[in-house]
Formats: C-alpha cells, sequence, structure tokens
C-alpha cells in the first residue's frame, strides 16, 4: 500500500467528515508550531530522549491530517531515538525532514482549496 502525502479523506473519516475541524487543524499544523530542524538536531545530540517526545507531538499532528508518510517517517525516527531499533539515525532523520517538508506544503495546498 502507497501512503498518501495528504490523505484528507482519512483525516475526514477520523474527524467524523468535519471540514471545518480539518480545517483547523490544518491551520494549526501550520502556524501554531513550526517544526524546527535545529531543535531537532540540537535535541538528538543532547537527549535522544527529548527529541524522540519532539518528534512524537509532529507524529501525532501528522496522523490526525491524514499525513500518511509523516507519520510512519515519525514514527520511524521517534522508535530509532527511543533505542526500540538500530538503524542509521542520519538517514532516518533525513527522511523525516523531506517528509515534513512534503506534508507542509501539501498541507498549504489544501488549505487554498478548502
Amino acid at each position: 500500500m502507497m501512503l498518501e502525502v495528504l490523505n484528507l479523506e482519512q483525516a475526514l473519516g477520523f474527524l467524523g467528515g468535519e471540514k471545518d475541524l480539518l480545517a483547523e487543524l490544518l491551520k494549526a499544523f501550520v502556524n501554531s508550531r513550526p517544526f524546527a530542524e535545529e531543535t531537532l538536531i540540537q535535541l538528538e545530540k543532547e537527549n535522544k530522549l527529548e527529541a524522540a517526545k519532539y518528534i512524537h507531538y509532529y507524529k501525532g499532528a501528522a496522523r490526525q491530517i491524514g499525513a500518511e508518510r509523516l507519520a510512519q517517517t515519525g514514527q520511524a525516527l521517534e522508535d530509532e531515538l527511543r533505542g526500540r531499533t538500530e538503524t542509521d539515525l542520519d538517514l532516518l532523520t533525513q527522511s523525516f525532514l523531506t517528509t515534513y517538508s512534503e506534508a507542509l506544503a501539501a498541507v498549504k495546498n489544501a488549505l487554498e482549496i478548502l
């Protein structure tokens, strides 16, 4: 199954079809707590558990709005930061940054048409 950058149908299903609520969540994703790459990189160096908590927030927000790829990538990065997996942290971080940028662009486009 191919995960979507932004699955608005899934998000609407999760929200009981409430388009206004979806629009508010999309606006919040863009404006209320913007993701900062520098913060993540610093936290990864200083305290991996705090970095995991930081990613957890964005992963959860991604799930709520139907940003499937970002949610999946966030879960993988969070698992790595919590020591549940042993893979390439730099690769996972870069993948998260890429999928976050894709999701952010898709959300901004969706806000223009909602």
